[in-house]
């Protein structure tokens, strides 16, 4: 009678695929906010050589 309720709980067959999908979430996550600081710190180079120039030019 409690088949329908057991079964589920002792089935782990999906295991991996969630593993593998929370992996590659936390992996693309990762890479966002890296990349997005990476953009934040090359952007601010660029305006520091511009303004470098700019005044270079006075």
């Amino acid at each position: 009678m409690w088949d329908f309720v057991r079964k589920p709980l002792v089935d782990d067959t999906g295991a991996t695929a969630v593993e593998y999908g929370l992996l590659a979430g936390l992996i693309a996550m990762s890479m966002f906010f890296g990349m997005n600081a990476f953009v934040n710190s090359l952007f601010q180079m660029y305006e520091t050589i511009d303004s470098g120039v700019r005044n270079a030019k006075k």
